[in-house]
């Protein structure tokens, strides 16, 4: 499926950036970080209102060696509205990639 996709800067991290994504008629908000896969990072991005919301929230790790544009549209065509998704880029090359399928340059 090819995707229209469009991004907005809502924050800015340490590591990385918050997002407002837009998909087509998918809206979600994007957490990339450069950082190995951990899941203690996860935990430490998303407030934890949102993971008492009930919204879902996926975890991706983005490597370097393969197809990125492939590894984040695979994720996003795999979410609802309103979902939530962290990508953790194992490199800056990965976090940049990453940032412009998303409709961002870096």
């Amino acid at each position: 499926m090819d995707l229209m996709i469009t991004s907005k800067i809502l924050e800015t991290l340490e590591t990385g950036v918050v997002l407002e994504v837009n998909a087509d008629d998918l809206h979600v908000r994007a957490y990339i970080v450069i950082s190995a896969v951990d899941m203690a990072v996860v935990e430490k991005l998303i407030p934890l209102a949102v993971f008492e919301s009930g919204a879902q929230v996926h975890v991706a790790g983005i490597e370097a060696a393969g197809d990125i544009t492939e590894q984040v549209v695979q994720i996003l065509e795999n979410m609802e509205p309103q979902d939530v998704v962290v990508f953790l880029c194992e490199t800056a090359v990965a976090y940049a990639e990453s940032l412009a399928v998303l409709g961002l340059a870096h």
